[in-house]
């Protein structure tokens, strides 16, 4: 019983715990690389996108919305952020909502987050099964050097 609890603790627990941890550093990785924005600076930034998707200069909008360059420029760069009134303005002139400035995702950009996800996900989990395969490979090849294998087939019972 001891011996069964080892080989579980060994190949099961073990390799599942390597995974989760390993897991754990990846994704706290690509969070922090994602979570560096502050909500000023991811606001500033959804304007400048919208900004140029819309084919404005920064002066263009910055005349439309009744404010300077350099405002609109501090605002891009999410050193200041926008009063209500001028997110409600930027909102109309560059046609999106106020939940898109502040970060708010289409579901076709969703669909490609997920799907980079998952790629990640799949490509760390084939990697991790096969560094275990190869530690598994490995530990049973030294048992099999160990050890003389030998299978004795049950007698037939002869009847008589």
């Amino acid at each position: 019983m001891n011996k069964n609890k080892s080989l579980l603790i060994r190949y099961i627990y073990y390799p599942l715990k390597s995974v989760t941890n390993s897991w754990r550093v990846h994704n706290a990785t690509m969070s922090s690389e994602l979570g560096k924005q502050t909500i000023q600076q991811l606001f500033g930034s959804n304007v400048q996108k919208f900004r140029k998707q819309a084919g404005l200069t920064q002066e263009q909008l910055s005349e439309r919305l009744g404010i300077s360059q350099k405002h609109l420029s501090i605002i891009e760069t999410g050193t200041q952020f926008a009063s209500a009134t001028l997110i409600a303005k930027l909102s109309e002139t560059l046609q999106v909502t106020p939940a898109d400035l502040f970060g708010g995702t289409s579901s076709d950009e969703l669909k490609q987050q997920m799907g980079n996800v998952t790629a990640t996900l799949m490509t760390f989990l084939a990697n991790e099964l096969t560094r275990m395969r190869t530690l598994l490979y490995a530990d049973i090849e030294a048992l099999l050097k160990k050890q003389t294998l030998s299978y004795n087939a049950p007698e037939a019972k002869q009847q008589g």
